[in-house]
């Protein structure tokens, strides 16, 4: 993982909460840490930054581990509570392996089954301790799924080997190698089946709507990846449609951007303000009405509008439809589409 981009600011909570938990001298570190956590996503180098600040105050081994250990769902934003909605940690690993360019834009990652164990393997960060803090929050997101220990088979590190790695293996509970290409991890297989106590499969086809669609309106720049700012105002959009507030000045606001910088930045990409809003929100209503357990009401309210009028109008000006007329002609298509294949 380079230094670039943008990942959920979450992950800020379990730097936040080991400082309070060491009682560490940081009453100003905890603050700045608490203006990041305002934001839905914070940029790669600042938390690289904050990182190192936690080590500077706690230059204890494994700094890395120990700090990721402590991971939640919570802390991987959409993504997270997307994959606590699934069925089994098979479900979950397999919609985080689809949905991680949401996590952080770049990142790749591989995973692959052999002989009854689960191997992955992924971009490595830029530096030991990040590569430790990624490590370590993957295993705790899987703990955290099935609400029980996961001790890995084995694990690796794509740096050079410390003097003691006792302290390495006693907090993941397994062999680790160093000096890999990559970080890895691989647990058995048979853990894939395991329930997850909090699945919602109402909430997990209401979440993959909606990742599949940011995802699908990502646009591509230079080097092909995907621009940061332009992620993290839809981010905020999408953030912000849960309090009806969805104008340039609160999503700017969020952002900590003044408001000349929000349209110019927007404006360099290709943008306007109402345009990449309208995209979003015709985006989304078109994956939420093609949902039948969802009532027009509903998409209306998570779209951010504060009335179904207000939505019926929007979504006319976008399809030339209203929403009960664009439902009824995805019916006629799927029923069409049914007698063609039963012929």
């Amino acid at each position: 993982m380079s230094k670039n981009g943008y990942i959920p600011s979450g992950f800020i909570e379990t730097l936040q909460n080991y400082v309070r938990e060491r009682e560490l001298p940081a009453a100003e570190l905890l603050d700045e840490m608490g203006v990041e956590l305002e934001s839905p996503s914070v940029s790669v180098q600042r938390f690289y930054e904050l990182l190192e600040l936690v080590r500077q105050l706690d230059p204890v081994k494994a700094l890395g581990l120990r700090l990721g250990l402590s991971g939640q769902p919570k802390h991987f934003g959409v993504v997270g509570y997307m994959v606590s909605s699934c069925g089994t940690l098979g479900q979950a690993l397999a919609r985080y392996h689809r949905y991680q360019g949401l996590l952080r834009g770049g990142l790749a990652s591989r995973t692959w089954l052999k002989d009854d164990v689960l191997y992955m393997r992924w971009t490595a960060a830029s530096t030991p301790l990040a590569c430790e803090f990624s490590l370590a929050v993957f295993v705790s997101l899987c703990q955290a799924l099935i609400s029980r220990p996961v001790t890995p088979l084995r694990a690796g590190l794509p740096f050079p080997k410390p003097p003691d790695v006792s302290v390495y293996q006693a907090l993941l509970g397994c062999p680790i190698d160093f000096d890999r290409r990559a970080i890895e991890l691989a647990i058995p297989a048979h853990l894939l089946a395991l329930p997850i106590s909090s699945k919602d499969p109402y909430l997990l086809r209401l979440l993959e709507q909606q990742s599949q669609a940011l995802l699908n309106q990502q646009p591509q720049f230079d080097g092909g990846e995907v621009g940061p700012f332009f992620s993290r105002v839809q981010e905020q959009i999408v953030e912000s449609m849960k309090n009806g507030d969805v104008s340039a000045e609160a999503v700017a606001l969020a952002l900590d951007c003044s408001l000349r910088t929000f349209y110019r930045q927007l404006r360099s990409a290709g943008y306007s303000y109402r345009g990449l809003l309208a995209h979003t929100r015709h985006t989304l209503a078109r994956q939420y009405l093609a949902d039948p357990a969802q009532t027009q009401t509903d998409v209306a309210f998570l779209l951010g509008y504060s009335e179904q009028s207000s939505f019926i109008r929007a979504f006319r000006s976008w399809t030339g439809m209203t929403p009960g007329e664009y439902r009824t002609h995805l019916m006629q298509n799927r029923k069409g589409a049914r007698l063609h294949r039963s012929e």
